[in-house]
């Protein structure tokens, strides 16, 4: 990278970060005076109940300040311009999904029961055996169980299988619009370079997409634990942006770590606000699309594994305790079973970030290889 290059990051990351620094007391001071507040988990460790009420949706600022400054200053339709899209519907995504844990508490339950009500009911159990059941519906009997299973916590009034199902839509547009659109059928392999491999190309996209979209989402639940993990993973994504020399791509990446370091500022332990699945659906997306890009989709999975490890723990959990009965941890996702070992939670959000730091370097190396 050039020192001009250099600078101009440097520009966009301190001017992302002063604006998101300004917005958000205004943010936390709306969210507190509306009660937009985050609910609890009551069978979680005891230390978290006081975190009932703490502001959420807090991942709306820095989702605002990045598309602000990349639509106005940073518009490339090879490299920008794809990742902010996508990004930015799973941001509006997530809006849908915290808004419906606090609309209760905001005035709204009747126009929205009234209009959305079938995405607002709670999910019923389904008794799959029921020989009452026409074999037609099944399938669809099936689809909904599992991702009940597998879902977070009902504490959203939008049912799994409804959120697996606009994910979907959302992935099933990045697998087209980049084998389709932009005809890249290969994946980067370190020591190799590209191979193709055809149609896999977007069944991979397409699963890599939902699974780390839920899986960044789970990890979001100790005070600074996913936006540290985050900036330290864009960190990684913007060294290998400057080295394969994605300008635009790097200048983007530079304004995602200055916008997200307010967040952190006002987000560790204790937290004043909370990333919520705004934050946390735009974090996955962000981190991923820079990933296919650049075509460093093996070298992402790497730097992401504290993500990926932490996130796959809940589902698994879920699994076990429905086809066996048995926990595989105190409590899932695992960061939270660390916690119930007697770790303070500020000691598990360091130690992940350690470990975040360590994959971020490894797939670093793999990535330049």
């Amino acid at each position: 990278m050039e020192g001009s290059e250099i600078i101009i990051d440097l520009i966009f990351l301190i001017s992302a970060g002063f604006l998101s620094f300004v917005f958000y007391p205004l943010w936390i001071n709306f969210v507190y005076k509306f009660q937009m507040g985050e609910d609890v988990r009551t069978d979680g460790p005891l230390t978290h109940l006081k975190k009932a009420g703490t502001p959420t949706m807090g991942g709306l600022v820095f989702v605002g300040v990045i598309a602000l400054l990349t639509l106005i200053f940073n518009t490339s339709r090879t490299q920008t311009l794809l990742p902010i899209f996508v990004a930015s519907l799973s941001g509006l995504l997530g809006i849908f999904e915290d808004f419906t844990k606090v609309y209760r508490r905001s005035g709204l339950p009747g126009f929205l029961e009234y209009h959305f009500g079938a995405l607002f009911k709670r999910p019923s159990l389904i008794t799959i055996s029921d020989k009452k059941m026409p074999f037609w519906k099944k399938p669809l009997a099936y689809f909904k169980e599992f991702f009940r299973i597998l879902g977070s916590s009902e504490s959203s009034g939008v049912q799994s299988h409804h959120k697996i199902v606009m994910q979907g839509m959302l992935a099933l547009f990045v697998a087209y619009w980049t084998y389709f659109k932009l005809g890249w059928d290969y994946l980067w392999l370190p020591l190799i370079g590209y191979v193709h491999i055809g149609f896999l190309y977007p069944i991979i996209i397409f699963v890599l997409f939902l699974v780390v979209l839920n899986l960044v989402a789970f990890t979001d639940g100790l005070d600074g634990l996913a936006g540290g993990l985050a900036v330290i993973t864009a960190v990684g994504l913007w060294v290998v942006a400057s080295y394969l020399g994605y300008n635009s791509l790097s200048t983007f990446t530079a304004t995602f770590i200055g916008a997200l370091l307010p967040f952190l500022y006002f987000n560790i332990f204790p937290a004043r606000v909370l990333m919520g699945n705004v934050g946390s659906h735009f974090l996955g997306a962000f981190l991923l699309m820079l990933a296919i890009v650049m075509h460093r989709e093996i070298a992402f999975i790497v730097m992401a594994m504290v993500f990926l490890l932490d996130g796959l723990s809940s589902p698994l959990q879920q699994l076990s305790v429905k086809l066996t009965k048995k926990r595989l941890f105190r409590m899932a996702p695992v960061h939270h079973h660390f916690e119930l070992l007697g770790w303070p939670e500020t000691k598990v959000t360091l130690r992940f970030w350690l470990a975040g730091t360590f994959f971020t370097l490894l797939g670093l190396f793999i990535a330049l290889l």
